[in-house]
């Protein structure tokens, strides 16, 4: 006799005898739980009882002929097709996750940086679900010469630097401007300043260029070209650098351009003066005939320097331009050469002075 309180059900056939226990079970599919009673010990008997069958990429845990004991429990998820079109390029994938985000994580895309065009708890319906995707764009981010890299789907540089904790201060710098839409690889710079920007204009020195001149006496110089200085327009601000505030150079605009000078240096070799020549006072000579002004224009006209040269005697002697604008040196020499090239005869070219040469 069994009693009505067992829970055991005897069954007698080909002369033996087993017992067959009640098993509950708790089974969720896709979420929603239901206890299955069986008399079966496997995870396939609690599926046949509840009659829930398989399709070819669903997922069960345990796996279908693990054994499941009194009070186990079996999870189904039903697959379902996750359909992303990443930048264009549709992909489909089967996924037994109930949301966006969890198939995401089972396809090994969680922690990708992604634009979708559903939030990510968006339910996946069992006919399944297409959703649009932008994948991240890759981009540095400077600050104050700190590099960071960041994925980001924004829309602008602002929000890019939003993303990353980063809020520009009344005066920073950021390049590219705040409104400006990211790019993959671009790099932002941000500038914290301590300070409201400054401009003041900055002369810009000009260089002189020197030119040798072969038809130039040796030593002279001729000025082609004077030097100009320029002028640049200068921003700065103050700057945090390495715990001690700095001055730091935003930017420099070129208002005027410098004009470099050139300068031509003579390189031309004068034969010297004889012996005699040389030996005479010169100094004398150019007392009497200028009071010793080698830039001395005779009143009259037609004679000029320390010698009062007149230019064909100038020009003669190799001189170029007017003797009165020449150097000492260069009128001295030139004199010097043109008593060589009369032989001595001083009295031609300097009738009243030219005794003093003998002082």
């Amino acid at each position: 006799m069994i009693g009505a309180a067992a829970a055991a059900v005897v069954i007698v056939g080909g002369g033996g005898t087993a017992f067959a226990m009640d098993q509950r079970v708790t089974l969720d599919v896709n979420g929603e739980q239901q206890t299955v009673h069986t008399f079966g010990t496997t995870v396939q008997d609690v599926l046949d009882t509840a009659g829930v069958t398989l399709g070819e990429h669903d997922a069960v845990a345990p796996e279908t002929d693990a054994e499941v004991a009194r009070g186990g429990s079996v999870l189904v998820r039903t697959a379902r097709e996750l359909t992303l079109e990443i930048d264009g390029e549709p992909e489909s994938h089967w996924v037994t996750a109930l949301t966006v985000g969890e198939g995401l994580d089972q396809l090994g895309m969680g922690g990708e940086a992604l634009e979708l065009s559903v939030d990510r708890d968006e339910a996946i319906p069992e006919e399944g679900l297409a959703v649009e995707a932008a994948s991240a764009l890759r981009v540095v981010i400077l600050r104050d010469r700190v590099r960071m890299e960041a994925d980001t789907t924004a829309d602008t540089v602002e929000q890019v630097l939003a993303d990353n904790g980063i809020t520009p201060g009344e005066h920073d710098i950021v390049e590219p401007e705040l409104d400006t839409e990211p790019t993959d690889g671009m790099v932002i710079d941000v500038t914290e300043l301590l300070s409201e920007p400054t401009t003041e204009e900055v002369p810009i020195e000009a260089e002189t260029e020197e030119r040798e001149n072969p038809d130039l006496p040796e030593g002279e110089e001729n000025v082609v070209q004077e030097p100009e200085d320029g002028v640049q327009e200068v921003t700065t601000a103050m700057v945090m650098r390495e715990g001690e505030e700095t001055e730091y150079v935003i930017k420099e605009e070129v208002i005027k351009e410098a004009v470099d000078g050139i300068t031509e240096i003579g390189t031309k070799v004068e034969d010297a003066a004889s012996g005699e020549a040389s030996s005479l006072n010169w100094a004398a000579l150019a007392e009497c005939e200028s009071g010793g002004d080698p830039t001395a224009v005779n009143s009259a006209g037609g004679y000029y320097g320390l010698y009062q040269f007149s230019m064909a005697t100038w020009q003669s002697a190799g001189g170029s331009g007017s003797p009165a604008e020449a150097s000492a040196d260069e009128q001295t020499m030139r004199a010097q050469k043109l008593y060589d090239m009369v032989n001595g005869n001083w009295q031609g070219q300097w009738p009243e002075c030219g005794v003093h040469l003998f002082d």
